[in-house]
């Protein structure tokens, strides 16, 4: 089994808020959109409202894996049902995705994610683009830590919808309990998997031996569900063997790897801190924020990253945070029978329902906050 399929710095298996309902092209008109960061040119299209200019831009923000937004016409829905309101929407695809320059990076940091909305704000500011005087962000899942940075780096960035969101830590752990649970997996057995996993990346992480890893972790790597949603099979290789050897230098490459991207983790609960300071970042977001969750979400704790929202955001004097969360809702805010991960693989997942007023909570939020155009 491949060590860095194991060690989950960024590892986060979220399934992603991918929208495909059907809208008619007469609500909305789209033109291509590009800009540059990081010396490539990202590939992307600004979607209009067909009467009049925009009142305000939306961006949207990624959730974790590979896009096909310019050439599969994604989004349909929230270009549509925002564009009606006077909203602009901008999105575009990650580096090394259809025609956007640079190397697809499957776990890209979240550093740099946020430089490329910071870039994609400042063309839009400079174009004279209608309605950017006012550009929000709306980041599902991943997007959680992506957009909050962005607006560390841009304060004048005036809005953030939260789908989804994440807390500071990495959510695979969470995952991982709540999956093996959906599989008959008893708590005990949970438990000592979870744990394993914890103890893993601690050792991992602070320069323990390959052998000290495979000694702290043997339950892990033999676990079926871990083998199954990791796609690696467990092999126990004999100490003195070349593959032993082999597999020993992988470790330690991987290792170095690692380290140098100086990932902390959580002296309290051992879990991997995805953004440093997340609550400070957090707090210091002015403009409104809508955070939206599903109550099934197996996927991200959403319960810490709602109390995270609340002791931060909602500290302030009114309140700059409003939050929903639909009950029996996943990840994705479909009605799912599990909300577990493997539910999604199925064709006829897509065509399940999202939450009922998980579109008007939005609109409702972007018009009350004075974003939409006047009389929409």
């Amino acid at each position: 089994m491949a060590i860095k399929a194991l060690i989950s710095g960024t590892l986060l298996f979220l399934s992603s808020v991918i929208t495909t309902a059907a809208f008619a092209a007469a609500d909305y008109k789209t033109d291509g959109f590009s800009f540059v960061s990081d010396g490539n040119v990202l590939d992307g299209i600004i979607s209009r409202p067909v009467a009049g200019d925009a009142a305000s831009i939306l961006i949207l923000v990624h959730s974790y894996g590979p896009t096909n937004v310019v050439a599969g016409d994604r989004h349909k829905d929230i270009r549509s049902r925002f564009a009606a309101k006077g909203i602009s929407v901008v999105v575009w695809d990650k580096p090394g995705c259809g025609n956007s320059e640079g190397a697809f990076d499957i776990n890209q940091p979240i550093e740099s994610s946020a430089i490329e909305i910071v870039e994609a704000v400042a063309a839009l500011k400079a174009s004279g683009e209608p309605g950017s005087e006012q550009i929000g962000l709306i980041g599902f899942s991943r997007g959680g830590w992506i957009a909050p940075v962005a607006i560390s780096k841009r304060p004048d960035i005036s809005f953030w919808i939260s789908v989804s969101g994440t807390d500071t830590f990495e959510n695979w752990g969470y995952l991982l309990r709540s999956n093996m649970a959906l599989e008959g997996y008893s708590p005990s057995d949970v438990n000592i998997v979870y744990n394993e996993w914890i103890n893993g990346n601690l050792i991992f992480n602070e320069g323990g031996s390959y052998q000290q890893y495979v000694s702290a972790t043997k339950n892990f790597r033999r676990n079926a569900f871990v083998q199954k949603i990791t796609g690696q099979t467990y092999v126990e290789h004999t100490p003195g063997t070349p593959e032993y050897a082999t597999a020993r230098e992988e470790y330690v490459a991987a290792q170095l790897d690692h380290r140098s991207k100086g990932i902390s983790y959580d002296d309290e609960t051992g879990l991997p801190i995805v953004v440093r300071d997340f609550d400070k970042v957090l707090s210091a977001i002015s403009g409104p924020v809508l955070a939206i969750f599903g109550d099934n979400d197996k996927h991200v704790n959403w319960r810490t990253t709602k109390a995270l929202y609340e002791r931060t955001l909602g500290a302030r004097t009114p309140s700059n945070l409003t939050v929903k969360v639909f009950e029996g809702a996943d990840h994705s805010l479909r009605m799912g029978k599990t909300g577990g991960f493997f539910e999604p693989h199925s064709r006829e997942y897509w065509d399940i329902p999202y939450a009922d007023g998980y579109y008007e909570t939005m609109i409702e939020f972007v018009c009350a906050n004075s974003f939409c155009a006047p009389s929409r």
